[in-house]
């Protein structure tokens, strides 16, 4: 704790406090030792119990608009420090997402080709199957039509199931990010101390 308040306005409120209530202790000894005090003695003790319940007062009134400040001060920080922190998900989010996308246009642009590289291949070995049939190797040319056709359907199965697998991967990252944790707001605020503190 800094010895020198980050208020300067505080500071001379409460040395205006000490020197009032310096001054009127002073002038409450030096009327009491110039009168009969053995017999005004109460009234003496009463006055100078009312200026040290009036000058603790204002001290208090002090002391609170001062940790009133600092609150409002911290609340602020941590309000902006929060605004920040939200931001900075936000554009991860967004930044996830936009890499997600990328991902995903990728996946669709080789699958494409490979699609037209299978497609020509099998093309191929159709045409070669039926101008087999046709130039009369029946036997020759049902076998190849019979493995271009297992061919397709495989290579049509496994994209199928590639797509699915990858939709699925794609959902589960999608979840992920959606999820992010709050924390629940606590307020850190300084805690008046008891009496018996």
């Amino acid at each position: 704790m800094s010895i020198i308040p980050h208020s300067l306005g505080s500071l001379i409120r409460f040395l205006i406090g000490i020197f009032l209530l310096q001054g009127v202790t002073a002038l409450l000894v030096y009327t009491a030792l110039s009168t009969d005090w053995q017999t005004t003695w109460p009234l003496f003790a009463l006055l100078g119990g009312a200026i040290g319940i009036l000058v603790a007062l204002w001290f208090n009134t002090i002391a609170d608009a001062y940790r009133h400040r600092a609150t409002s001060r911290l609340s602020e920080r941590f309000s902006k420090e929060r605004e920040k922190i939200r931001v900075k998900a936000e554009q991860q989010r967004a930044k996830a997402g936009r890499s997600q996308e990328r991902l995903a246009a990728k996946a669709r642009r080789s699958s494409w080709g490979a699609s037209l590289k299978t497609g020509a291949v099998v093309g191929g070995t159709v045409g070669i199957g039926i101008t087999m049939m046709l130039t009369q190797f029946v036997t020759l040319g049902l076998v190849t039509l019979s493995a271009a056709g297992g061919a397709a359907l495989g290579y049509g199965v496994r994209a199928r199931q590639q797509r699915a697998i990858d939709n699925r991967r794609l959902a589960a990252e999608a979840r992920e990010l959606k999820t992010l944790e709050t924390v629940s707001e606590r307020r850190v605020l300084p805690r008046r101390r008891a009496a018996g503190d």
